[in-house]
């Protein structure tokens, strides 16, 4: 084994002295702290004259002996288990408030279509089956009971998809070559 060179870095060498001002600290500290009470009787004074006069004294008052116990007479038939009185149940009584079910606020069909277009996850759902994403699991059963409750409401409204493609269809008859002429130049045919 090689031999180490002394070092005076602390980590090497063990534990950093301490200050003269530091160790002052923790010897007040420990002068501070208060011994332990010890319990019992001191060891090897029971035959102490000290004692045995003291005793002397106290068998005049009472307990001659330390060791002596109480003197409060312990009943030694078993207890008698009291009955536990059983709530009754008064019939007469009626309760002092209704309970009832919560029922949602019913919505026309106009603010519950517009509730489920402005829904942030349907709407995600939609663009995500829009990309060619197949819905799995939650998603799928939430997709298919919105676009269910869309089309219901759709046609209670009488709002129809094919509304939509007449407009479109009308915009087509309206751009045709010939308006489309008119309002291009020779330099944006090129």
């Amino acid at each position: 084994m090689t031999r180490k060179r002394k070092s005076r870095k602390v980590i090497n060498n063990g534990t950093a002295r301490l200050s003269k001002d530091k160790l002052r600290e923790l010897r007040a500290i420990k002068e501070q702290r208060t011994k332990k009470k010890k319990k019992g009787a001191q060891a090897g004074n029971r035959n102490s004259q000290l004692l045995k006069v003291e005793t002397t004294e106290n068998a005049s008052r009472g307990n001659a002996d330390k060791r002596t116990g109480s003197k409060k007479p312990i009943d030694l038939t078993p207890a008698v288990a009291k009955p536990v009185n059983k709530p009754t149940v008064r019939k007469d009584l009626k309760p002092q408030a209704v309970l009832s079910t919560y029922k949602e606020p019913e919505l026309t069909p106009e603010q519950e279509l517009e509730q489920l277009e402005s829904d942030e996850r349907f709407l995600a759902l939609i663009e995500r089956h829009d990309n060619g994403e197949i819905l799995q699991g939650k998603d799928a059963k939430y997709f298919n009971a919105k676009v269910d409750r869309h089309q219901q409401l759709c046609e209670i409204l009488g709002l129809d998809d094919d509304d939509f493609e007449d407009d479109e269809d009308m915009l087509d008859t309206f751009m045709n070559d010939s308006l489309a002429d008119e309002w291009l130049d020779d330099e944006d045919e090129k």
